[in-house]
């Protein structure tokens, strides 16, 4: 059987390779040189609407919560944290090996109402941030009786 090598233009084939290029690069995929690739992941998030009030679930681990900060503004909720890791393997007192991992976590999302501060509450365990944001009620206008 012959086999005949046809070469086609694909004008798309150079866009793919950039866009898994930059995936594996932005994942930490990659190989860093010389150490441990920074990296930021994006927190995983459960979102739930209970009627009066919003519960969020993040996904956090390795994180302490002395490193977690969230602030929240109208319908805005920004939450950033970091996890640090540092592992040695001494032989008497010399270093054989030591690992330093470093990962940030970052969400910024608009909830579908606005929350207030009164009543909401932040809890964390195992990993997992909980935020219990009660809503914020609205005020409707009362039309008045003039007399």
């Amino acid at each position: 059987m012959n086999q005949l090598s046809v070469r086609r233009s694909d004008p798309f084939g150079s866009l793919v390779d950039d866009v898994f290029s930059d995936f594996f690069q932005r994942t930490g995929m990659v190989p860093w040189r010389g150490a441990e690739a920074p990296s930021v992941a994006r927190a995983r998030m459960d979102v739930i609407d209970k009627g009066d009030q919003f519960e969020i679930k993040v996904d956090l681990p390795g994180v302490n919560k002395e490193d977690i900060n969230v602030s929240v503004e109208g319908a805005r909720v920004t939450l950033q944290a970091e996890s640090r890791q540092q592992k040695e393997t001494k032989d008497g007192e010399v270093v054989l090996h030591s690992e330093r991992t470093f990962t940030s976590y970052a969400r910024n999302f608009e909830l579908p109402a606005e929350v207030t501060d009164e009543g909401a509450a932040a809890g964390f365990e195992n990993g997992v941030l909980t935020l219990t944001l009660p809503k914020r009620v609205t005020v409707t206008s009362k039309r008045l009786k003039i007399r």
